[in-house]
């Protein structure tokens, strides 16, 4: 079975809660015009992560990696969007 594969960029940070970029109304409506049904998994790949060594990361408890916050001199939503406000 050929399983479909996208490579999706998180693009600018304040894609989140800037309204007039493009990419963020195309990733919102991502379900409904392009892949409608649930994934069987997800790969993600980061630079935001932090470990000794490369590590496949399983995303459930009871050991996640810790994450790396380099998250300075943006608007205020985007600190209380990522918990960090």
């Amino acid at each position: 079975m050929i399983k479909e594969t996208y490579f999706i960029s998180h693009g600018s940070p304040t894609l989140s809660i800037d309204e007039s970029i493009p990419a963020r109304h195309f990733l919102k409506s991502w379900k409904e015009k392009v892949h409608p049904q649930a994934p069987n998994s997800i790969l993600v790949i980061s630079g935001h992560w932090e470990t000794h060594v490369p590590t496949v990361n399983v995303i459930s408890p009871p050991k996640l990696n810790d994450t790396i916050y380099d998250f300075y001199g943006f608007p205020k939503p985007m600190y209380q969007e990522s918990g960090l406000a």
